[in-house]
């Protein structure tokens, strides 16, 4: 093989330098991809277990605000009730509860636990005396978790059907002197209430569980409750504690848990109860797919002007090196020609000056060999 044909198969620099950009892009690459894909899991467990936390304490917090409103009306109430003026109170009454989406019944009773004033005259006379609300309600201010009230039921909806389920608020009614001559109480409509769960829970994006201090699921925003596969969330309801991390549930999907431990507001009393939350682990999944979309975009962007630079640089730095290397190899060859002249770089310049001076003193060196 002859030496033109050895020099003719090796690699230009151009190609040398092409290469070298593209094997600087491919491990940059793969190094990025590397720990783009090490961390995105990290990254995006770290942003749901943040955002399950968040949002299950704002949904607690809107809950019982919602509570604590009835609470105020109804410290108004006791203070009206003080008073003495019963009729006023009955006229109160009906207008607190409204349409009865909300507030089921209001009443009235007296020490003696007998009913003296009710919303719409509902359950008046009746003795409430071993009702919880009443007993806790002669000593202070009182919350009462979810119940059945199968009386009321009966007067609200004689025909029957489901059973009626509230949520009860109590306090004392004093006179000015500070005796106490009674209590007045609320039940609240267990579905009004798990109605607005659902909402909250629609509006934060994430499923809420009620959970009663003996890990009884009160309500639920949707979906089913939590299954016995779930020992550690409903272990730390009884507890009381917050906890929060992923959670494979019944349907076998993964969520992303937290559970408040006390659901409050103010000066609400507490009802027992714990909010727990969840959200779905694929959450944040389609905002990542749009990442990598605009991350590719950037990128193919970033190669194009990349491609184009290399281009450039080959053009003016690369190619006259090669336009040099073919003159120096025709100069060799015994041509008589002068090299361009070109100071796209310093070497590329002394180079060029270098090759003219050779030609030039073999020029010489021929004119005074034929003289």
């Amino acid at each position: 093989m002859s030496d033109s044909t050895s020099r003719t198969g090796r690699v230009t620099l151009a190609g040398a330098t092409y290469g070298f950009v593209l094997a600087s892009v491919l491990v940059m690459a793969a190094a990025a991809t590397a720990v783009f894909w090490s961390r995105s899991d990290a990254a995006i467990d770290e942003a749901l277990d943040a955002a399950v936390r968040t949002r299950t304490s704002a949904a607690g917090e809107i809950f019982a605000r919602e509570l604590h409103g009835d609470w105020v009306d109804l410290g108004y109430l006791a203070q009206a009730a003080g008073q003495a003026d019963l009729d006023g109170i009955g006229a109160l009454m009906d207008g607190m509860r409204g349409d009865g989406t909300r507030i089921s019944w209001i009443g009235f009773a007296g020490v003696d636990g007998k009913v003296i004033a009710a919303s719409d005259g509902l359950l008046a006379g009746a003795d409430v005396s071993q009702r919880p609300w009443f007993r806790n309600g002669l000593r202070s201010g009182f919350a009462g978790d979810l119940h059945e009230a199968v009386l009321l039921a009966q007067k609200l909806r004689p025909e029957g059907g489901d059973p009626l389920r509230f949520i009860d608020l109590a306090l004392p009614v004093r006179t000015p002197a500070g005796d106490v001559i009674g209590v007045v109480a609320m039940h609240i409509d267990a579905a009004w209430a798990e109605q607005m769960l659902a909402e909250t829970g629609g509006m934060l994006g994430i499923d809420l569980y009620l959970i009663s201090n003996d890990g009884t699921v009160v309500m639920s925003s949707g979906g089913g409750a939590p299954g016995t596969g779930e020992l550690r969330l409903l272990s730390a309801a009884r507890a009381g504690t917050e906890t929060a991390g992923r959670e494979t549930w019944p349907d076998g999907r993964q969520y992303f848990t937290t559970l408040v431990p006390n659901v409050a507001y103010a000066d609400l009393p507490s009802f027992g109860w714990r909010l727990a939350g969840r959200i779905d682990a694929t959450t944040f999944r389609p905002g990542l797919h749009t990442l990598l979309g605009s991350a590719a975009l950037a990128v193919a962007v970033a190669l194009a002007a990349l491609a184009v630079l290399s281009v450039l640089f080959v053009r003016i730095f690369i190619y006259p090196v090669s336009v040099l290397s073919a003159n120096a190899d025709t100069l060799a060859s015994g041509a008589d020609i002068y090299p361009p002249e070109n100071g796209s770089s310093r070497e590329v310049a002394q180079l060029s000056g270098a090759l003219a001076r050779l030609q030039a003193r073999r020029t010489a060196r021929a004119s005074r060999t034929a003289t």
